[in-house]
């Protein structure tokens, strides 16, 4: 019995004494917590990773040096097409069903015998990265040690403007979590030795990480592969290599698809509303700076009305443009890339221009109700001019900033000339509609009347009509998409401004026989007519364009 007892009490003992040294040890995440703090020449001989036999040769033997950083290198003759990186890369990062961070494209070459060929690609990690740039909340970091250019998540508000900024197309957008994502290189992998999942899945050991320059500088000429983008707009450190390196005489399989684009229908709404509010108060301004030589000036009733009707189109835009943010709470973050950032300078600046422009409509407000408070009455007159004048400096600046948002993303058919055309036209059309209507005056319907046929007629010349021989490819790309996939809103882009022009010259008959009040109304419904048509040109300038991209890119 004593002896049972006694060895119940041992065994009792012996089972504390094991619990006690077994808590004495270091759980699994405190001993990899250890192990990340310590320096790489601190590291146990067997801290590698198991696999790292396999994958050593591909990375680089040492860290980069000040002017160099990591950088994707392909090798064009051992790629066979046969997309594990892009399964490997979607698993391990968890993407959506739609969201790829790497693609794989073909070439056909035919010299000296034809054949195909293949070519992976992911975010290239560029010296001078267009995301990062053109964003306006700094949701972007390029790591001054290795070069990897990261998506913070947590600071993405959702706009999507990177995916514009990238010509390479690489941040994509997740409709469910409201932001964009990207390739990091797998850098908590590069961290710790271990490959990234692209370079270690690949059967034929076709991607490696290197140690390449940061200031390697382009021509205006070269390119990755051929069809890509200029490499001078980004300079990336993305490098193909092999003996059968592509030539200019190898075609993408898919050069000849395209596709339309996202419409971002809140962006052209916002921008047919803003430019609508500042064509209308130049418009005014210069038809009082007229009025006003002549010996005839503008009536305050009425300079109060266009500027009322400027200010509820100015909230309307930007009330709605929210709506094109993945994250919409977030918005109020957009003035943090004002230094690099146009969107940022679009948003800021228009929020100054109706500030002023609230402001003027106040006091003017005060002043057309004749108050008897002296303190108001005291207000002298050219403080309304000198706010409007404001308002309107502030709405010019603003409508240059929505110009240049789309400028910088060096897209042939977003270059300045053209989208300064259709910008500042949607502007003076329906600047010269509303004051119309405002005013009542016959002579500004029959401007908006020319105006909106000009217009028209430019864009008919440029995309809207039959291709031409003297297109460029991307012009006649773009015609094939706008003749195609997008035919009825281009359509509804003629059909909205021409019956708009017609209401114009309906309303033209009635002011020039002293009927004002239903001059005014036609011309008020002619003005909503031509602003849908300005909303569908919008909408066609975002999904027809067109543009170089790497093979492989276009679903």
């Amino acid at each position: 019995m004593s002896t049972a007892s006694s060895s119940t009490e041992l065994t009792a003992e012996g089972f504390l004494l094991q619990l006690l040294q077994e808590q004495s040890d270091l759980s699994a995440v405190e001993r990899f917590s250890v192990w990340h703090d310590l320096a790489p020449d601190d590291l146990p001989h067997d801290a590698a990773p198991e696999q790292a036999r396999y994958y050593q040769s591909l990375l680089p033997a040492t860290l980069p040096s000040v002017d160099e950083q990591y950088g994707f290198e392909v090798d064009l003759d051992a790629c066979s097409g046969c997309k594990a990186c892009v399964v490997a890369c979607h698993t391990l990062n968890g993407l959506e069903e739609e969201e790829s961070w790497r693609r794989v494209g073909a070439f056909t070459v035919n010299e000296p015998l034809p054949q195909l060929r293949y070519v992976t690609t992911a975010c290239h990690h560029c010296a001078d990265p267009g995301c990062l740039n053109g964003c306006p909340v700094i949701a972007y970091d390029k790591d001054p040690l290795t070069g990897i250019v990261r998506h913070l998540d947590d600071q993405c508000i959702g706009c999507k403007y990177c995916t514009m900024m990238c010509p390479y197309e690489v941040p994509q957008y997740s409709s469910r979590l409201g932001i964009v994502r990207k390739c990091d290189m797998c850098h908590q992998r590069l961290s710790v030795g271990e490959a990234p999942a692209c370079v270690q899945s690949c059967p034929n050991e076709a991607i490696s990480i290197r140690n390449v320059s940061r200031h390697k500088q382009y021509g205006p000429e070269e390119i990755l592969v051929p069809s890509a983008p200029r490499s001078d707009l980004t300079h990336p450190t993305t490098k193909y290599v092999g003996q059968g390196s592509l030539s200019g005489l190898a075609t993408p399989q898919d050069s000849q698809v395209d596709h339309a684009h996202e419409s971002h229908w809140p962006l052209a709404v916002m921008l047919v509303m803003t430019q609508a509010a500042v064509g209308l108060i130049m418009m005014e301004r210069l038809l009082a700076a007229y009025q006003s030589v002549v010996g005839n000036p503008i009536s305050p009733v009425q300079t109060l009305v266009a500027s009322a009707l400027a200010l509820g189109l100015a909230l309307i835009g930007l009330s709605i443009a929210p709506l094109h943010l993945g994250q919409p709470l977030r918005a109020w973050r957009v003035f943090l890339g004002l230094r690099t950032s146009w969107l940022s300078r679009e948003a800021v600046l228009f929020g100054k221009f109706v500030g002023a422009l609230l402001l003027a409509v106040l006091l003017m407000s005060l002043n057309v109700a004749e108050t008897d408070n002296l303190w108001i009455r005291r207000i002298p007159g050219w403080v309304d001019g000198l706010l409007l004048g404001s308002a309107l400096a502030l709405g010019i600046a603003g409508l240059f900033s929505s110009a240049m948002i789309y400028v910088v993303t060096r897209r042939e058919l977003w270059r300045f000339s053209r989208t300064s055309q259709r910008f500042m036209g949607s502007a003076v059309v329906l600047g010269l509609a509303l004051l119309a209507a405002a005013t009542g005056n016959a002579f500004l319907a029959a401007c908006a009347a020319m105006a909106v046929t000009v217009k028209l007629t430019w864009e008919w010349s440029i995309y809207l009509g039959r291709q031409r021989a003297s297109d460029t490819t991307f012009q006649a790309r773009s015609r094939r998409l706008v003749h195609r996939e997008l035919s009825s809103w281009a359509s509804w882009r003629i059909a909205l401004s021409s019956i708009g022009a017609l209401f114009c010259v309906g309303a033209i008959a009635l002011l020039l026989t002293s009927r004002h009040t239903a001059g005014s109304s036609v011309m008020l419904l002619a003005s909503a007519l031509m602003i849908g048509g300005e909303v569908f040109e919008r909408l066609l300038y975002f999904a027809s364009v067109v543009f170089d991209r790497m093979p492989g890119v276009m679903k």
